[in-house]
């Protein structure tokens, strides 16, 4: 059995150096082989393959649109691993964002919690989380890119009743702004690009998970 890191296009352009050095730990720590792109990518994984995945979107093509045998999210991995170097953050309070994306994936959003608990960070848990989220910033307010729909219909077409309709700037600002105003933190956490950019749209300061993992601050 292989398994097989997809970094994801978005959050290494996002965090260039968080993606670094989780590749680096990954190579270092576990028998783990780096992919590349999931879109093309996905295509050529087997039945003998286990993905680990940082991008929801990934992990919905794998699932719906490869051989792959099993996905676990890079949280799963990591919530029991004793070597790595979490930092202290002090019950430092920040509120959690769980991703429409996964709504339905218990497990990841519990290692989520884990690692963040791990860190002595204190939580603010939101009224819409775990299954109930239906956020996931401005994306489920534009169109959906018709790969998406093709690679994993169950996700983004027959489980997205009401997502995924165009709204103007004006009007995807005006709903984020709503959104953040029901957070009382001021920092949120976030395990998806599109909610970090969405929390910060809404007036908010979204960090990556992997990022305060590796001490390094928000964009």
């Amino acid at each position: 059995m292989s398994m097989i890191y997809l970094p994801s296009c978005k959050f290494t352009a996002y965090s260039p150096e968080a993606s670094k050095k989780i590749k680096n730990y990954l190579s270092e720590n576990y028998d783990i082989q780096i992919g590349g792109c999931c879109r093309p990518f996905h295509k050529k994984l087997t039945n003998d393959d286990t993905v680990i995945y940082i991008c929801n979107t990934c992990s919905a093509f794998c699932q719906e649109d490869s051989a792959a045998e099993k996905t676990i999210s890079i949280w799963e991995l990591l919530e029991s691993d004793k070597h790595f170097p979490f930092p202290d953050y002090g019950h430092r309070k920040m509120a959690v964002q769980d991703c429409w994306r996964v709504y339905d994936n218990a497990s990841q959003q519990k290692a989520v919690r884990k690692i963040l608990q791990r860190m002595n960070i204190d939580i603010e848990e939101l009224d819409e989380k775990y299954d109930k989220t239906r956020f996931c910033g401005v994306s489920l307010y534009e169109s959906l890119p018709k790969q998406n729909g093709e690679f994993a219909p169950n996700r983004f077409i027959e489980n997205a009743e009401g997502l995924f309709i165009p709204h103007t700037e004006k009007e995807q600002a005006a709903l984020m702004k709503k959104h953040c105003d029901k957070i009382n933190s001021n920092e949120v956490v976030c395990y998806c690009i599109a909610c970090i950019k969405g929390i910060n749209l809404g007036g908010k300061k979204g960090i990556h998970l992997l990022d305060l993992m590796f001490g390094l601050e928000p964009k």
